[in-house]
């Protein structure tokens, strides 16, 4: 019985759990801040003990974990406040200015030379001397600007005009058309269907992705034979040769 009971909680907790996730939003795990991560930690180790322990009732455990996604909503909004922003979420912290070590920022965060060495050279940096600002940022990740001697030359620094690339537009995933992009082109599914019979398909059920581009040119990829077993255990199974560009 007790297995029983432990299978049907992790059936009941671990979608609950999910859609709170979700209902969190996208902001839970972009540039995480300390409370978002100690939300996620908090609801993830309370849902795991709610699974196994059966002297707390279920809908309690339910309601607790709704609890704790309504404090951490609160709090967040709490952080879009100016006032309160920086202290809720923390704020950024130069560790290296004018490529000069700032210690007292070092020791403020607890970040020893090794590790601010080692997030230099993560982000292609060997020298010290060649970097202009390295920020802690508030979700403890490393930003690096580089002096301007050093920083990769763009079009702009050669006064070059640059042709628009804007982001592809999927027309099938999957072997399924999608009829919102194709109108948003301006395109119906016969021309659709005679670009995918000029690659020798019989039509979208062969297309695993079809992508078009900015500059009008088509990406198709063949949906290949496979076996759905065997590629959830093995994958390929062995590299194969690259075949021909699908992008013509």
């Amino acid at each position: 019985m007790f297995t029983i009971e432990v299978v049907v909680r992790a059936l009941i907790v671990y979608p609950w759990t999910i859609l709170l996730f979700r209902l969190l939003g996208k902001g839970l795990t972009f540039q995480q801040k300390p409370y978002d991560f100690m939300v996620m930690m908090l609801i993830g180790s309370a849902a795991a003990a709610l699974i196994v322990n059966r002297d707390v009732p279920l809908l309690n455990a339910l309601a607790a974990l709704v609890a704790l996604a309504i404090m951490h909503t609160v709090i967040s909004l709490f952080s879009l406040n100016n006032t309160l922003k920086g202290f809720i979420g923390g704020k950024p912290d130069l560790l290296v200015r004018n490529g000069r070590i700032v210690k007292e920022n070092l020791i403020k965060n607890q970040v020893n030379l090794d590790q601010l060495l080692s997030g230099l050279r993560n982000k292609g940096y060997r020298r010290i001397h060649d970097v202009e600002f390295a920020i802690l940022e508030a979700n403890g990740q490393l930003s690096v600007i580089p002096k301007s001697q050093l920083r990769p030359v763009n079009p702009a620094d050669l006064q070059l005009k640059t042709v628009y690339k804007g982001i592809p537009t999927p027309l099938v995933i999957e072997g399924k058309v999608i009829p919102e992009s194709l109108r948003a082109l301006q395109r119906d599914e016969a021309w659709l269907t005679a670009e995918i019979a000029k690659r020798g398909l019989q039509g979208t059920e062969q297309v695993l992705l079809a992508l078009l581009d900015t500059d009008g040119s088509l990406y198709i990829a063949e949906q290949p034979p496979i076996n759905p077993i065997k590629a959830f255990f093995v994958g390929e199974g062995k590299d194969h040769l690259l075949g021909e560009n699908p992008d013509m």
